[in-house]
């Protein structure tokens, strides 16, 4: 967020900042909200495998927990034949988190890779896929002497209390996860809605500046350029209608065609002409906007004559 825009340090009636100042807040305030607009997504991206990763290793010690407290009320027999049957649902949990990701990878064009977005064809959800598959394999491979300690009944005891142990903190890693994704998909949401309103801010409290009555606000013309591009853009922002929009706008044509013919001085030439040319692209915007109805109009009316004249 760019710093300055909540300052309170002047007091009622003294500037605080100068237009220049504002326009510059403005267009951090734009590419700030660029900014996380573009990053938040990569960064849900680079946890995508975390995630299933964690997810998977949750389901696995949830297994091995609740076979292991079976295995343990009963004979070595039954005990043997809970860890056979544990093996096989090992594999099955790892059959589930890669099958979640090739869902996930098959909704996606694309997907984070560092700073970039890499695009998504069969040739790279398999490259992913296949990546995945060995580590939950390793995983699964790295289960199975925990399994097989839960072939005798004194064995799955001991592994059903150590499993009861782990199970909390891998929980609390998968739900770290989540909850890390969720507040960044929350500050994703979020992000338009407070750039806007701080562009508001700014917007208004240029609004208030243009208005004082003590005189024009200092501007050089070597800042006109950003001035008039911020003014431009953030009139443009508003609808017709609105209070801030009208008083910028009455506030330079009352600049560009003073009541009175004031001396002109270096500072009124340099409002004139922020004033002309601001004028100026909101009126050229504004046509352009009315006229794209009417070019359509007459595209469609063309394309009706000439079917009627036999040329389609």
């Amino acid at each position: 967020a760019s710093a300055g825009i909540g300052d309170a340090d002047c007091s009622p009636g003294v500037r605080c900042r100068t237009l220049a100042a504002l326009a510059a807040a403005y267009e951090r305030e734009k590419h700030d909200a660029e900014f996380v607009r573009r990053q938040l997504p990569m960064r849900i991206d680079e946890l995508l495998l975390t995630e299933i990763g964690c997810s998977f290793e949750h389901s696995l010690c949830e297994l091995i927990c609740h076979s292991a407290s079976k295995a343990a009320g009963g004979s070595d027999s039954e005990a043997a034949l809970a860890a056979r049957g544990t093996l096989l649902e090992a594999a099955g949990c790892a059959a589930t988190a890669l099958e979640g990701l090739e869902a996930r990878l098959n909704a996606r064009s694309g997907v984070a890779c560092g700073e970039y977005v890499t695009p998504l064809d069969d040739t790279s959800r398999g490259k992913l896929l296949g990546d995945f598959a060995e580590q939950l394999a390793a995983g699964v491979a790295a289960a199975v002497p925990r399994i097989l300690r839960m072939a005798t009944q004194v064995g799955a005891v001991e592994l059903r209390d150590e499993a009861n142990r782990q199970l909390p903190c891998m929980r609390e890693s998968w739900e770290s996860i989540v909850q890390c994704k969720t507040q960044i998909t929350d500050l994703f949401l979020d992000n338009d809605e407070v750039a806007m309103e701080r562009q508001n801010f700014l917007f208004r409290e240029a609004v208030e500046l243009m208005e004082v009555e003590e005189g024009l606000p200092e501007l050089g013309a070597s800042e006109l350029p950003d001035v008039i591009k911020f003014l431009s853009v953030a009139i443009q922002s508003y609808p017709p209608t609105c209070s801030h929009r009208m008083r910028a706008m009455s506030r330079l044509n009352a600049l560009l065609c003073p009541e009175e013919q004031p001396e002109m001085g270096e500072l009124e030439q340099v409002w004139r002409s922020l004033a002309e040319k601001v004028l100026t692209i909101v009126a050229e915007a504004k046509l352009e906007v009315t006229a794209e109805p009417l070019l359509d109009s007459i595209a469609a009316s063309k394309v009706d004559s000439d079917i009627s004249d036999g040329e389609w």
